[in-house]
């Protein structure tokens, strides 16, 4: 029987008419005009977001002392837990500035940026919002769900993706909320890179990490906004349904999450998503989609076959859908495409068009990825999970600098956006805590201190007891008046002894 809708060739330059995009597009409920950065950072990352994180780091501390109360050492900074308090909600803020910085100054490990051996590896900003011990037993702690009701590993309930789900669920909810993309999306595979043991491990050898948790995610093609991504979570826990490719299951599903389908956006992805079935789909759904296709995928026997020298292209269609076989270079295979918004029209070079704007707009997914990779720290950890929220957290800000630049009459750089940003996330905790004021004013009032040479201890004149089990206290400074030992926070009361024995 003969197909009733045949393929037939056709030459440029073609005329047709397309249906038009009208849809409103740029930041919505956007915070007055010319606001700072965290207004925008906020609209992202809420304060709802940030209890959730506080609530579940203390709970998740609270159960993991009284569980191994006997077990833990007496040297062990999990002590001063209590000594410190719970998390708070202004301390979280600053615990998220000090993850932003460790993007912007980048040192070898996380006790590096706490060193006061070497002055010129000092960074007294972090000194400033939090002691070594503080940041790290946060960083131990940081929780975002119950681990109580997390299901088994094997149970058939059991979501490898569990302990940052809330998080993921927070990112797609907001982006939609505050932005409408413009026309044309692009579609792609990004990975967080990660060698760790873990079943969302996957290997991509075109990607810089090559290992490492695979996000499928949907993103304005221009500026790279993200507006929905998925946690693949590999075949097992993440199946496509029988008798569906991969690629096009991923597709429908990320613009059905994202609201976007019977809106006539253009949708460009590579030959691992693009075949004629998607094509077709997607306008029966009322959206357009352009993409590089495989030469195993259905295609016309022209088209997989033709012979083509170098600058030389080929058109066919069939009702709204376009194909072209094109040959740049000599040496180089023939390279095919599809179309249901473009036609069969040739621009520079004789190119066809439609590869001149699959360049151009194809690359919104790996755009998001590289202004990542500029200020994140990428730092190893020895929990998957923490490094995949702490990536998330950096894709939230570059989602907020792209809000802040539409919404914005003399935008700043975006490394000028995360430097206020730090400041005003740390400013709250830096004034408040009684801890980091006494930090500030020893700075001020120590200067009557020395630093013993390395490796070298004198008992503290004020705080320190001998012969009593435990009351032995060693400083590293001494008093430049009367060179007895003292620890910086005695320095106040031994000023006092020291200036009324002169």
């Amino acid at each position: 029987m003969a197909d009733p809708n045949p393929w037939f060739r056709v030459y440029p330059p073609e005329i047709r008419d397309h249906t038009e995009f009208d849809q409103n597009v740029g930041p919505k409920r956007m915070p007055p005009r010319n606001s700072r950065p965290i207004a925008y950072f906020m609209l992202i990352f809420t304060m709802d977001l940030m209890k959730k994180f506080v609530l579940e780091t203390n709970r998740y501390a609270r159960n993991f002392i009284t569980r191994n109360q006997h077990n833990i050492s007496n040297k062990s900074r999990v002590h001063d837990w209590h000594k410190k308090g719970k998390l708070t909600l202004i301390e979280f803020k600053a615990f998220v500035a000090v993850i932003l910085n460790m993007g912007l100054i980048k040192k070898a490990t996380i006790s590096e940026y706490w060193n006061r051996k070497h002055s010129s590896q000092s960074t007294p900003w972090f000194r400033k919002v939090f002691t070594r011990n503080r940041f790290q037993l946060l960083l131990k702690f940081l929780h975002l769900v119950d681990n109580r009701k997390i299901a088994p590993r094997n149970s058939p309930s059991y979501d490898p993706t569990a302990k940052f789900k809330p998080i993921v669920d927070h990112f797609n909810l907001k982006a939609k909320k505050h932005y409408s993309p413009s026309q044309n999306l692009s579609i792609d595979e990004s990975l967080i890179g990660t060698k760790s043991r873990t079943v969302l491990r996957q290997y991509i050898p075109t990607k810089h990490a090559k290992f490492g948790v695979k996000l499928w995610m949907l993103t304005e093609a221009v500026t790279g906004y993200c507006f929905h991504f998925n946690v693949y979570k590999g075949k097992r826990y993440d199946p496509t349904p029988a008798g569906e490719l991969q690629g096009s299951y991923v597709v429908i599903s990320l613009l059905r999450a994202a609201c976007l389908l019977n809106k006539w956006y253009h949708v460009f992805c590579d030959s691992f998503f693009t075949s004629l079935s998607l094509a077709k789909r997607l306008l029966n759904l009322h959206t357009y989609t352009t993409g590089t296709v495989r030469s195993n995928r259905p295609l016309p026997n022209l088209i997989k076959s033709v012979k083509l020298r170098a600058s030389q292209s080929m058109f066919m269609r069939q009702q709204e859908i376009l194909v072209c076989a094109f040959k740049e270079k000599e040496k180089r295979k023939n390279v095919k495409m599809l179309s249901t918004r473009y036609n069969a029209e040739l621009v520079a070079n004789r190119k066809p068009k439609m590869i001149t704007e699959y360049n151009k707009f194809m690359g919104g997914v790996d755009l998001n990825d590289m202004l990542t990779s500029f200020y994140e720290d990428g730092r190893k950890s020895t929990k998957m999970w923490k490094k995949i929220v702490f990536n998330i957290i950096h894709r939230m800000v570059i989602n907020a600098y792209i809000l802040y630049q539409q919404n914005s009459d003399n935008a700043k750089s975006r490394l000028h956006f995360i430097q206020l940003l730090i400041d005003d996330l740390s400013e709250d905790h830096m004034t408040r805590n009684r801890v980091n004021i006494g930090v500030l004013n020893d700075e001020i009032n120590n200067q009557n201190l020395r630093k013993l040479p390395e490796r070298k201890e004198k008992d503290c004149c004020i705080c320190s007891v001998r012969n009593v089990p435990g009351g032995r206290k060693r400083s590293k400074h001494i008093c430049v008046l009367c060179h007895k030992g003292v620890h910086k926070m005695c320095y106040k009361k031994h000023s006092r002894r020291c200036h009324a024995d002169e």
